[in-house]
């Protein structure tokens, strides 16, 4: 293995033992190339730490940071702030340096990053896929090492980005699955016995809310006598750290205040009342800032998102006659919805407080292809004489 052009090599002897290597320019006096070796015993960072000294002594400059081990890379731009400069979620640095250690660390985490060439990188991404790796798994750990070289290439820490010159896989996005009107009914009226799964449901296909958007719901959030949801806060769980309140998944382009039907004002009604009796049993008043879904009697502390998520899971597998879905899968119940009431996109975009209108287009997409399926299926039938 050699350290990259520029900055010297490290060539590995064997038996601990590797050979340095820097480049010091031409010898004024006889014109030829100075190329001042070292030949070090111990480990692969006694070597880093000579060809540092080599340097420093011969030309005056300092290789540290092009020594940068690639894990400690990731790890810098990952705890850096974003192109917005604002600081990343704790759930999302832990969700990437979980991704790193899992599918990166294990073959590459010890490598200096400028060490580190394409097609190593290829080969990883090929082994993944071999594992059983889905291929867009493997693209956002491809798009992680992209980040984070060209993060340190603008900072001097590396010299190229070899993730660029790589082949990752490419992913056939799928499209969006949205139950039917007859199988969101069908639930909500089994969960009349429960009604808070049954809110949870009737918000996110209502007005589009994700599961951390309805976790981090506040009664504050709502007018009842307006009949208007304030969409502005979510919550993380991120472990080790418990759970925090974030900004909605797409910053401001999430926030929203949306108009909601009577029927949904009757439930969230419903739910405030069995709140205010909880809190005068205990001989309290519900706190200003309590949340609408909550474990606690006072809703002090949000749900956790995976509490919604298994709550509902646990319905669907009560009741397999019944088609399921997820919390997930009614944002494109919302947008079908939409698509088929004559909504225009950009109406669409800020009911779903998409960031990109591409997004909503492929919840158009899918919705329409529904109907063209739909479409075919009655011509048939009417040829048929059915």
């Amino acid at each position: 293995m050699q350290a990259r052009s520029g900055s010297g090599q490290i060539r590995s002897l064997g038996q601990d033992r590797f050979l340095v290597r820097i480049s010091a320019g031409v010898d004024p006096a006889t014109g030829k190339r100075r190329q001042p070796s070292r030949v070090v015993r111990g480990t692969r960072q006694d070597a880093e730490r000579v060809r540092a000294e080599l340097l420093l002594a011969e030309t005056g400059t300092c290789a540290s940071e092009s020594t940068v081990p690639l894990r400690s890379l990731v790890l810098k731009h990952l705890a850096a702030p974003t192109k917005s400069g604002q600081q990343r979620a704790p759930y999302s640095k832990h969700r990437e340096q979980r991704r790193f250690n899992c599918h990166v660390g294990p073959v590459l985490s010890g490598r200096i990053a400028d060490d580190v060439h394409p097609h190593e990188l290829t080969r990883l991404y090929d082994t993944l896929i071999a594992k059983g790796l889905k291929p867009s798994s493997v693209q956002r750990v491809h798009g992680l090492l992209c980040a984070a070289y060209s993060w340190g290439l603008k900072r001097g820490f590396v010299s190229s980005n070899p993730a660029k010159l790589a082949e990752c896989p490419t992913a056939r996005t799928e499209p969006p699955h949205a139950p039917s009107m007859e199988t969101v009914q069908a639930h909500l009226e089994i969960l009349q016995e429960d009604p808070e799964t049954a809110l949870a449901v009737r918000l996110a296909a209502t007005i589009g809310l994700r599961r951390n958007e309805i976790a981090g719901l506040r009664w504050a959030h709502i007018d009842l006598d307006e009949g208007l949801v304030s969409i502005t806060e979510g919550i993380t769980v991120t472990p080790g750290q418990g759970a925090s309140v974030t900004s909605t998944k797409t910053g401001h382009h999430g926030h929203g205040v949306l108009s909601i039907d009577e029927g949904l004002v009757a439930m969230l009604r419903d739910a405030y009342d069995n709140l205010e009796k909880v809190a005068a049993d205990l001989g309290e008043d519900v706190p200003s800032d309590a949340y609408v879904f909550s474990s606690g009697p006072l809703h002090e502390k949000p749900i956790n998102p995976d509490t919604l998520t298994k709550r509902l899971r646990r319905h669907m597998d009560r009741h397999p006659e019944i088609p399921s879905f997820t919390l997930k899968d009614l944002r494109a119940f919302t947008a079908t919805m939409l698509e088929a009431t004559g909504a225009d996109i950009t109406t669409a975009q800020a009911v779903l407080r998409h960031a990109s209108g591409q997004t909503t287009m492929r919840h158009y997409r899918a919705a329409r292809m529904d109907r063209v399926r739909g479409a075919t299926v009655e011509l048939g039938q009417l040829i048929g004489g059915v």
